[in-house]
């Protein structure tokens, strides 16, 4: 298998970074998922499902614990990554990881969940 070469996205308000830990894709987000996070988002997470498709990833954790903000172009950007697995038949799991204490980040994910629930889950911490 070849190494791992997404490049981390990082602005001012906004920030992913990937890592390969065995068959698991890591990712992390932080900041400001606002209009000017939603272009890079999306074309990060579209490199991403070539990624996962291509290495039969079995699961994706997004850690989002540190962003505090998503707004709905950063919603549907997750449901094009998302449904863009889906489509290809790409069973790996996808778990969000979020801040308990930011609780519109459940109420936010909650629609990716029940979109896809035998894909998506959501785990507070």
């Amino acid at each position: 298998m070849s190494s791992f070469k997404v490049e981390p996205v990082v602005t001012d308000s906004f920030g992913i970074e990937a890592a390969l830990r065995d068959d698991r894709l890591v990712v992390k987000l932080t900041g400001t998922g606002d209009m000017a996070a939603a272009g890079p988002l999306g074309a990060y997470l579209k490199t991403l499902q070539g990624e996962v498709i291509g290495r039969s990833l079995r699961a994706i954790e997004l850690d989002v614990k540190a962003l505090y903000f998503l707004n709905s172009s950063c919603l549907k950007a997750f449901v094009s990554f998302i449904g863009g697995l889906a489509s290809q038949g790409v069973k790996s799991k996808i778990r969000f990881i979020t801040d308990a204490r930011l609780g519109w980040q459940r109420r936010s994910l909650t629609a990716l969940e029940r979109m896809s629930p035998e894909l998506v889950s959501i785990e507070d911490v």
